[in-house]
């Protein structure tokens, strides 16, 4: 290198340092980052977590709904997509305060919408609620999961259910925007395959007493079901799983308390079960539509308590025209 070109870039580097000592952080500088912010199609990068693994929605689920009508005249896409893939997510284009295109949308499929309980409705507010609902059972007030703001460990709607519901849907109204509350999904195929062959086939021929919980109380304090069985049409494998509704012990053969605990082991392994659903899907006005029997759901601890889901759980298979 030359003695002028050597000495020409000492000259531009100390420009250079001159230049950004003298001109430093400007002082409204916090101003100025929170103006640039505020102005309309100015977005912060989404803050990812790499090491987190995350749910691929298969392809042909995940759709836009620009108007109800619109909406309801692709019932049959919504329906397919149900059926082979066992979920289906709708971004609404319109407003829905009151989750009515649910609804409508279970109805138009050719299904029917269960009550949550003898004292609710269809819709079930899923919602910080201290005060809790009214049981049946007891006439006071009773407190579930989905109304507190603790972790909601891996579980099927309605396992406590003597027929569970074979199909639930969610209307996202506010999601916690503050960290909390992630949706986290585990497909049965996928549980399933990280279960040995002889724990399957214990879970496949073994009815467990469940206990029904006092807010969703319906005549019955338990029930009998089986934790794992078999589509006879389709041949995948269908859940009822919630833990704390299972007898402690789970069961009197000490086999079956052993496949239960191996169970519970593999789900409290966050390396080896489920994958969180993306922030980009999971947010204001969409509606997302499961197969119950096919996946395990959860919620992490919500941090914002203004996070507001609604529920809707339902019956029957959809009806493709």
């Amino acid at each position: 290198m030359s003695h002028y070109t050597l000495a020409s870039r000492r000259r531009t580097v100390a420009v250079e340092s001159n230049t950004t000592a003298s001109l430093g952080v400007p002082p409204d500088y916090p101003y100025l980052k929170s103006l640039v912010k505020s102005i309309p199609g100015v977005l912060n990068l989404p803050t990812i977590n790499k090491a987190e693994k995350y749910f691929n929605l298969p392809l042909g689920t995940h759709f836009k709904a620009p108007s109800r009508e619109m909406g309801l005249q692709m019932k049959s896409l919504f329906a397919h997509a149900l059926r082979e893939h066992g979920i289906v997510a709708i971004e609404l284009g319109f407003d829905d305060s009151a989750s009515q295109f649910m609804l409508q949308l279970v109805e138009a499929m050719g299904c029917k919408a269960d009550t949550h309980s003898s004292t609710q409705g269809a819709l079930w507010d899923v919602t910080y609620k201290p005060e809790g609902v009214v049981s049946a059972k007891s006439g006071g007030a009773a407190h579930s999961k989905s109304h507190g703001v603790g972790e909601f460990a891996w579980h099927t709607d309605g396992a406590f259910e003597e027929s569970p519901q074979r199909f639930f849907g969610l209307h996202v109204l506010h999601p916690d925007k503050m960290g909390g509350g992630i949706f986290r999904v585990l497909p049965a195929e996928d549980l399933v395959a990280s279960l040995g062959p002889a724990a399957v086939e214990t879970l496949l021929k073994t009815e467990f007493t469940l206990r029904v919980p006092d807010e969703f109380y319906k005549g019955k304090a338990t029930i009998q079901g089986k934790l794992l069985s078999i589509d006879p049409e389709t041949g995948h494998y269908l859940l009822r799983f919630r833990r704390d509704i299972l007898m402690d012990p789970p069961s009197q053969d000490p086999v079956v308390n052993q496949v239960v605990e191996d169970l519970n082991n593999l789900l409290d392994d966050p390396a080896k079960s489920g994958s969180r659903f993306p922030d980009s899907i999971f947010k204001e006005n969409v509606v997302l539509l499961m197969d119950n029997a096919r996946f395990l759901h959860m919620r992490t601890e919500i941090k914002d308590k203004r996070r507001h889901l609604r529920r809707v759980r339902f019956h029957g298979k959809p009806q493709i025209d």
